[in-house]
């Protein structure tokens, strides 16, 4: 498994890192590589929502004109098939 070593970290983070550790009962290594993988997951659901937001705004026109109404009455109708 590849090994990460990190210099010059201020002392600040490091603090608060070990602050975090002890809180959630892991060691320094384990609550650095939770950090990193919850910030790491958070950035790629962010683009998709990001690229998913921009995909449907651009749809947007072909829906001009459709109300509530209709899109309720083309699921039921969708439904009863």
């Amino acid at each position: 498994m590849p090994t990460l070593q990190i210099r010059d970290l201020p002392q600040d983070i490091y603090d608060k890192l070990v602050a975090s550790a002890e809180q959630n009962r892991r060691s320094l290594t384990q609550e650095a590589v939770t950090i990193l993988e919850n910030v790491l997951i958070k950035e790629k659901y962010l683009i998709e929502k990001s690229k998913t937001l921009a995909e449907l705004k651009s749809m947007a026109p072909l829906f001009k004109g459709i109300s509530i109404d209709d899109i309720v009455a083309m699921v039921r109708e969708d439904r009863d098939r």
